[in-house]
């Protein structure tokens, strides 16, 4: 029982090192929960409907909002609620996004 459990642990502490070796080379991480992009269009979708149905006064759908482009969502999950980017290098490749 005693050589299971010592197994286990080194079978842990493995994958732990390995995880830990992939979250130094991150230099761009992003700020989006377990949802994902998946979530953040989803709230940016709600967003944009909330904001035409203020304008426009009813509560009914005129058009459905378009979808942000690739790079957008690729900003915005990079992006602290201060405005601020997560990391120099995200500000860097935003820059040249924006004037590509």
């Amino acid at each position: 029982m005693q050589f299971i459990i010592y197994m286990c642990m080194m079978y842990l502490q493995e994958i732990r090192k390995k995880t830990q070796m992939i979250a130094q080379k991150n230099t761009i991480p992003h700020r989006l929960s377990r949802g994902g992009f998946d979530l953040l269009e989803r709230r940016i979708v709600e967003e944009k409907l909330k904001r035409q149905q203020a304008e426009s006064g009813s509560a009914e759908l005129i058009y459905p909002p378009s979808l942000l482009s690739r790079h957008e969502k690729w900003k915005l999950a990079r992006t602290k609620l201060g405005g601020q980017m997560t990391s120099e290098k995200s500000l860097e490749i935003s820059l040249y996004i924006v004037s590509s």
